[in-house]
């Protein structure tokens, strides 16, 4: 299991040499060493991976830049998930959305919650901050996942679908995320028409899925956890407690790669140049030496010092965004059904190493 291998290595050594692939790896475990090597861009510049990695599929973005670059490109590119369109989408949207797609699932029976609400909703926000059509959901999804896999294929598809939405935007922009980015300027630079593409795919592949399974995360601890369930039912303020107490119990990106590019000495482990590092992300969450009982969902917790996402200036820009998905859609769900149990923990349980989340949440609605 996935947590207890973490542990032992952590328990052992903050930073442990491992194998994957059958290569040397070095695995960094301990809370108080992952947030020095995030900090680290130097020795650790997110960029590098991102570069080698995922930009011959996804394209350049302010992810695979490190320095002056990362720092103009997002400028650029951030502000447009932070504007009006978003904070609409916050305030409104995102509940009528779910109550939306909710209202057509059964209000009794059994089903599947991913397959039926969380693998949709997370792509239908972004579709519609995008301000981009939404008549062919299972394709996004498709592509957004293709993406993830390095599927040149997948990226292609999806820009040649976008390109007319994208020439209309540029004629009639509206007040949406992808306006934003195709007249975002800074210092008199804006991006190009592949650039825009490539920040668009970003958050498709990797804000959609990072999305998609905090919200299965959070719904397995909910119901994994009958009286927090409860607590929540009665008070729906703890939500945003629970969906903190979420994302470090167990976060949706549980390792990070990353290279180590010039090498360096971490808590006394001599880490190679250009090697491969491994962020353990999951076990600093649950490391005993900052956190009491760090195993336990405890939404009263008070230490809320996790590392889901990141720190520097590499640090998830969407997290705002992201919280308020999580804690909205889950929110919903309880309120359409009351009663909702998990009638097959075992198969719930959340799976991946890179990537984690549930893959089925077996339900009884109850109505």
């Amino acid at each position: 299991e996935l947590h207890r291998a973490l542990a032992q290595y952590r328990d052992e050594s903050p930073v442990s040499e491992v194998r994957m692939g059958g290569q040397p790896c070095w695995l960094i475990a301990g809370h108080e060493a992952l947030g020095d090597a995030f900090r680290d861009e130097t020795a650790f510049p997110a960029g590098e991976w991102y570069r080698r990695v995922i930009e011959p599929t996804q394209g350049r973005t302010f992810e695979s830049m490190d320095g002056p670059d990362h720092v103009l490109y997002r400028r650029l590119a951030t502000p447009a998930f932070r504007s009006r369109a978003v904070d609409r989408m916050e305030a409104e949207g995102i509940g009528e959305l779910a109550h939306e797609l909710l209202g057509a699932l059964p209000r009794t029976g059994e089903l599947d919650l991913m397959g039926s609400f969380v693998a949709r909703f997370p792509f239908q926000v972004i579709s519609r901050v995008l301000g981009i059509p939404t008549d062919r959901e299972a394709q996004f999804v498709g592509w957004a996942l293709g993406i993830l896999r390095f599927d040149p294929g997948a990226a292609r598809e999806f820009s040649e679908y976008m390109r007319p939405v994208i020439a209309e935007r540029r004629v009639h922009p509206q007040e949406d995320v992808l306006s934003g980015l195709l007249h975002a300027e800074v210092n008199g630079q804006h991006l190009s028409e592949e650039e825009v593409l490539s920040h668009i795919r970003l958050l498709f592949s990797a804000g959609g899925t990072t999305t998609h399974d905090a919200l299965g995360n959070l719904l397995y601890a909910l119901l994994t956890h009958p009286e927090e369930l409860e607590a929540v039912r009665h008070s729906p303020e703890r939500m945003s407690l629970a969906t903190e107490e979420l994302l470090r119990w167990e976060p949706p990106v549980a390792l990070l790669p990353r290279l180590c590019l010039t090498g360096t000495t971490l808590c006394g482990v001599s880490i190679p140049p250009e090697s491969q590092v491994l962020f353990a992300i999951a076990a600093a969450n649950r490391d005993p030496t900052r956190f009491d009982r760090p195993d336990c969902f405890d939404p009263d917790r008070r230490t809320r010092d996790k590392l889901t996402f990141g720190l520097g200036s590499h640090s998830c820009p969407g997290l705002h965004m992201a919280r308020a998905n999580i804690r909205i859609a889950a929110q919903a769900i309880l309120d359409r059904y009351p009663n909702i149990e998990l009638h097959d923990e075992f198969a719930a349980r959340p799976h991946g190493t890179t990537l984690r989340g549930p893959r089925v949440l077996p339900v009884r609605l109850n109505g």
